[in-house]
């Protein structure tokens, strides 16, 4: 399925198989490692990460064409703060657009506002921030999501079966020989929504005004191998 991607290059996108992509399963504190993983010319490199200045020391050292995070990156319209004591709570509630209509399609994803999300996505608005500032594009996604549409297994169903899957896909690297996290898993994930990002094969869902999640788009000049169609 990549290499079919890899060969839609053009003047605008350049050869994507050269740009690095990074993707990051964020944690919500840096007590916590987060999944990092760049991925360049169809080979992957992952770890576990805690701190937000060692991320950014990682994007410095790789200049990824795209940096792409699995955390709310934005506040629902109207929402002033993550907290419950914020004047919108009860108006604008603890959801996005971009949530509920991953729900209509099935796709189950955690409202930013809840309880046990507030303080990751506090966290990912101010790391993409800092990166943004640095002049890095950064986009948010949701790994669950794009393994659905990529026909993967959740790490939920069975981290395996996932690793599996994305090596059939075509991806190389040392995660094939260690037993890498399932954070790391997902932020592999990340990135590999990250390059049908650059190459221009994504889907936008939500409010551009609000905040938008990145999904890969399987176009059928993607679909190489008709195994690979979602079922």
């Amino acid at each position: 399925m990549l290499t079919s991607l890899y060969k839609q290059n053009n003047a605008e996108t350049g050869n994507i198989a050269q740009q690095a992509v990074i993707g990051i399963d964020l944690t919500g504190s840096e007590k916590k490692p987060s999944g990092w993983a760049v991925l360049k010319n169809n080979i992957v490199e992952t770890k576990r990460v805690k701190t937000d200045q060692e991320m950014i020391d990682l994007a410095i050292e790789q200049q990824p064409a795209v940096i792409s995070i699995d955390a709310p990156l934005t506040l629902p319209h109207g929402r002033l703060t993550v907290f419950d004591d914020d004047p919108g709570r009860s108006e604008f509630g603890i959801t996005r657009l971009c949530e509920r209509l991953l729900l209509k399609r099935g796709i189950r994803s955690y409202p930013p506002l809840i309880k046990s999300m507030q303080q990751l996505t506090q966290r990912g608005k101010s790391l993409a921030l800092q990166f943004r500032q640095l002049g890095y594009t950064v986009i948010e996604t949701f790994p669950g999501g794009c393994q659905d549409i990529l026909g993967l297994t959740r790490k939920q169903k069975g981290l395996p079966e996932l690793i599996a899957g994305i090596s059939a896909l075509g991806i190389r690297g040392e995660y094939l020989k260690t037993n890498i996290s399932h954070d790391e898993a997902d932020a592999l994930t990340a990135a590999i929504a990250g390059l049908f990002f650059i190459a221009g094969q994504y889907e936008s869902i939500g409010d551009p005004e609000e905040g938008l999640i990145i999904l890969p788009k399987l176009s059928s000049s993607v679909l190489e191998n008709e195994d690979l169609r979602p079922q």
